[in-house]
């Protein structure tokens, strides 16, 4: 656990140092609330829904686009730099340097939502109960683990520029298609046929399930179990890319 926390700590302080990226990761998704949310809460609060159904997906979306860049282009860009050879040799397995990573990102998560969910309580009518809000953000965070499988993925199977141009384009696909950028009802009728099969729609039928507002879903509620089976498939991958690169550059 202590090498875990300190593997963690180590990506933190690393970041910590490029506020060209933590910088855009915390106001980001704040300034694409108050464009395309803000009006939609008031209009969800004028007629008694809290706010909470459409701060939902805000949160999911900011939380998938950090969790898939982060570790895609780190882990990338650490491929590229010769100190990784040298990490390599410590007696160290590769499940420590996987969980400090997720540890870390699952973490700065966290923090980026702070400006968002300040807004939300400031400017919007939110009901959800703050018993609730633990439970809340939680499943927000459990529910980002199969994504961030994805993004290491990314990062051990191709260099730096390709593992970002992949982790956007699949934050972009991922997001439309599971219904966070539209609801399902205003998407075509192909689109909103896939959507119960898609792990960022599961991710999203979980969270508000868990907080008893998944009224508004027309997916069938065992849809959610399939997001584990992509949480399967996504670790598989990631150990795969892994194991691979172990054995490109290490024989």
């Amino acid at each position: 656990m202590r090498l875990l926390l300190l593997h963690a700590g180590s990506h933190a302080r690393e970041t910590i140092r490029l506020p060209s990226y933590w910088l855009p990761a915390l106001f980001f998704p704040l300034l694409f609330f108050a464009l395309f949310g803000l009006a939609r809460a008031r209009d969800f609060a004028a007629a008694g829904v809290g706010s909470e159904y459409i701060i939902t997906p805000f949160l999911l979306f900011s939380t998938l686009n950090v969790t898939l860049t982060a570790l895609a282009v780190s882990i990338a860009s650490d491929r590229e730099n010769p100190w990784e050879r040298r990490l390599r040799l410590l007696p160290i397995s590769g499940l420590t340097r996987f969980g400090g990573r997720l540890l870390f990102v699952l973490a700065f998560n966290l923090v980026t939502w702070i400006p968002l969910l300040v807004t939300a309580a400031i400017a919007t009518d939110l009901q959800l109960p703050l018993r609730m809000w633990p439970v809340w953000l939680a499943a927000v965070l459990v529910g980002a683990v199969p994504f961030a499988f994805l993004g290491m993925a990314f990062g051990y199977l191709l260099p730096g520029r390709a593992a970002m141009m992949a982790a956007n384009l699949g934050f972009l696909v991922l997001s439309f298609l599971g219904g966070l950028f539209v609801p399902l009802e205003f998407m075509p009728d192909a689109v909103a046929a896939i959507a119960p099969y898609v792990p960022t729609h599961e991710w999203m039928h979980l969270v508000l399930a868990l907080i008893g507002r998944a009224d508004h879903l027309t997916t069938p509620a065992w849809a959610i179990g399939l997001l584990a089976g992509w949480a399967v498939v996504f670790a598989g991958i990631a150990h795969w890319a892994f194991r691979r690169d172990e054995g490109v550059r290490y024989g």
